[in-house]
Formats: structure tokens, sequence, C-alpha cells
């Protein structure tokens, strides 16, 4: 194998890695961005909800005195909610999630196009390479702070397999769906319901 082709497949390497990163982060920003989403219609329905029974039945109704029970434990859930997504800076590992999603597709499309069609020259083509690779080790560096978890590789790394159609080298298969295996490179991140909805990942 020659130099120019042993770049390639790292080009193509590199494009599957970024692509199962951008894929963690998505799915990291839809997580934040449907709690967000929740913690903003509670915050706006409850009060209205409460303010529009009192306009129409009146202070001193029964239905208002049943809304007020039923809202005071939602605003309770809302208030530890917001308290644990501002301990824990939701707004920005959404923002850093959305960012690097733009970072990775960008990154996978640089290195495929180096991939399928690379300059006839060599050092264009590795000069190309480094500025890549540069910018994906940077990115790397930074995804360090938010904690990409094993289980998140795993399952980028099967959505990028089977979307790059590409055998998996612990399983020895190309991957048909997103479903959990038990293959420990492109499977195992099987979670419970509970775990999926309050935890991203």
């Amino acid at each position: 194998m020659n130099k120019e082709e042993h770049l390639r497949i790292d080009s193509w390497n590199n494009s599957i890695q970024a692509f199962g990163k951008s894929y963690i982060f998505s799915k990291r920003a839809q997580f934040y961005s449907n709690w967000n989403k929740f913690l903003t219609i509670m915050g706006i329905a409850v009060p209205l909800t409460i303010g529009a029974t009192a306009s129409g039945y009146g202070f001193d109704s029964e239905i208002l005195k049943n809304t007020i029970a039923i809202s005071i434990p939602l605003s309770i859930i809302q208030l530890i909610i917001s308290a644990f997504a501002l301990v824990n800076n939701w707004n920005d590992n959404l923002s850093y999630s959305l960012e690097a999603v733009n970072d990775y597709n960008s990154l996978s499309d640089g290195f495929k196009k180096l991939g399928k069609n690379p300059p006839e020259n060599y050092n264009e083509f590795l000069r190309s390479f480094e500025i890549l690779e540069t910018k994906m080790a940077s990115r790397s560096e930074n995804d360090a702070k938010y904690n990409i978890k094993e289980r998140e590789l795993r399952k980028g790394m099967r959505y990028a397999l089977r979307e790059f159609q590409r055998k998996c080298i612990g399983c020895d298969k190309i991957p048909i769906s997103i479903a959990p295996t038990d293959c420990e490179v492109c499977g195992n991140f099987k979670r419970s319901l509970i775990h999926k909805i309050l935890f991203h990942g």
C-alpha cells in the first residue's frame, strides 16, 4: 500500500469518527432542547391555567382550589428540574452540542471529500489532511470537558458504520439498524426508559 492510499484510508476513518461524534452531540442537543421546552411550557402553562380558572370560575370556586392543588406539585417538580439544569449547565451543554454537531459534520464532509477525490499532488493531499486533523484534534480536546461516555461512543460508532456501510472491527458486521447489540465496539449501549428520560446519551 502506497502512502497516498494509506492517507485515503485515514481520511475515511476520520470521516466515520467525525460523523459518529456529530450523532452523539445531536442526541445531546435533542435531550437538552426537549427539557428546555418542557420547563418553558411548564413555566407558562401552570400560572396561565390558574389565572384562567380564577377568571372563569371565581376566586372562591372549588375548581380553582383543585387547580391550585394540582399545580403545586407540578411547580415543585419544575423548580427541582430547573435547579438541576442550572447546576449542571444545561444551557451551556446545549450550546456546545449544537456547535459540535456543525463542526463534526463539516469535518466528516471534509475528510470524505479527501477520501473520495484526493488531490493528485501528495503534498497538497497531506496538507489538506493535516489541516482537518488539527481541527478535529482541537474539537476533541474541547469534548473532554463534556465527558463523553463509552456508551455514547459505541452508539455513535454504530450509527456511523451504518451510514458508511462499513464493517465493525468488533463483531465484523455492517450494522443494519441502530438497535443495541452485545458488541463492545458498536453495541452495548442499551438503557432503561428512566435513564433515557433523565440523562443524555
